[in-house]
């Protein structure tokens, strides 16, 4: 028997939970803010690596929320394939923008954020599955 985590929102918008809508909204920011030509923005005082790191990690966090499959080893892993495969996109198209060129170590950084997101998402669902079963067992 699979516990599943239920999400903390069931509001929805033309049926579309707004999870979703938060995802899609997030992903195009990201979209957005990697092809501004590097000219036109001023980068905070940060590592360029940690940016990459949390904005990655925010994305997988959002896709772990968004989706809900208990066969949790097939649903991580199309998460992190499908986050991984639009870093690597994201590095590419890159080298069409004027001021910005692809960087490896930037797939490296964003891969580690996706990874991070689902291992502390995987984690967090199985405390709160334990916490859960634990109060269900004392009263």
């Amino acid at each position: 028997m699979g516990t599943s985590m239920q999400s903390i929102t069931k509001k929805t918008i033309l049926g579309f939970r707004l999870a979703f809508f938060a995802l899609a909204g997030y992903w195009l920011v990201i979209f957005v803010l990697t092809h501004i030509p590097s000219s036109m923005i001023k980068p905070p005082k940060i590592s360029d690596k940690l940016m990459h790191f949390m904005a990655f990690g925010g994305l997988g966090l959002l896709m772990c929320y968004v989706t809900t499959s208990d066969r949790l080893v097939r649903r991580f892993s199309i998460i992190a394939v499908i986050g991984m495969s639009y870093a690597a996109i994201d590095e590419y198209t890159q080298g069409f923008v004027r001021g910005r060129s692809p960087d490896p170590m930037d797939f490296v950084a964003d891969t580690a954020g996706i990874l991070t997101a689902i291992a502390v998402y995987a984690t967090l669902r199985w405390v709160y599955s334990v916490w859960k079963s634990r109060t269900a067992l004392a009263s």
